[in-house]
């Protein structure tokens, strides 16, 4: 854990809230456990909106967080699932817990809600998100797939590709020293000293038995 004065420092300033955030314990949305650490975590993101990778991450240990809150380790562990499940946290692709909503602490974002609503619902916004972004993961499923789908000819054209020069080099390699059947340690023996990949002991013996005799000029 950091200095105490350090974890402090993240409380500096303020932020806006709407009125709203009472529902959730009123509809019990949340239990009043989780309430308490969700409402609390809009105090302990950052809230510089200039680092979109930062803003409204939690940067705080489970432990900082516990120590914060005055209240016995575990706390977190406990409740964060919770909050995972019912869309209030999500852990971001940085492992980082993000506060799903942190925008609401802006001014000109509640502002703009209360033209249309006289209560900022955080339920009806969370879910709203969760929308956005299971639309999200869709599109980027989609364009994954279509990337897939291009690069797949591709890749077994070089991978055939690969297997046809690997297969040639090791014929070439294999006709120098063909002349006539062996035995099957025999066999076994040359593939490991010439460390083939593609060529087998039923090719090499299909050389010696066809291209030897083949090749062969009769007096």
């Amino acid at each position: 854990m950091r200095e105490p004065s350090d974890i402090i420092k993240k409380l500096h300033g303020y932020h806006g809230i709407g009125r709203g955030v009472i529902l959730l314990l009123h509809k019990q949305i949340l239990t009043k456990e989780e309430f308490i650490l969700y409402e609390a975590s809009f105090s302990f993101a950052s809230w510089d909106k200039e680092k979109k990778v930062s803003y409204g991450v939690i940067d705080l240990t489970q432990e900082e967080i516990e120590w914060l809150l005055n209240v016995s380790a575990g706390y977190v562990s406990k409740l964060k699932e919770g909050l995972i499940e019912k869309g209030f946290w999500r852990i971001n692709k940085n492992k980082k817990i993000e506060v799903v909503g942190f925008e609401l602490i802006e001014t000109s974002v509640l502002s703009r809600i209360t033209k249309n609503n006289m209560v900022v619902d955080y339920y009806d916004y969370i879910a709203h998100k969760q929308n956005e972004f299971a639309s999200e993961q869709k599109l980027i499923a989609h364009k994954q797939t279509n990337i897939s789908k291009e690069n797949a000819p591709n890749q077994l054209q070089k991978f055939a590709h690969k297997q046809t020069v690997s297969s040639i080099s090791d014929i070439s390699s294999y006709k120098d020293r063909c002349n006539s059947l062996k035995s099957e340690e025999e066999y076994k023996k040359i593939k490991e000293e010439m460390g083939f990949s593609s060529l087998t002991i039923e090719d090499m013996k299909w050389i010696d038995t066809n291209v030897h005799e083949n090749s062969t000029v009769s007096s």
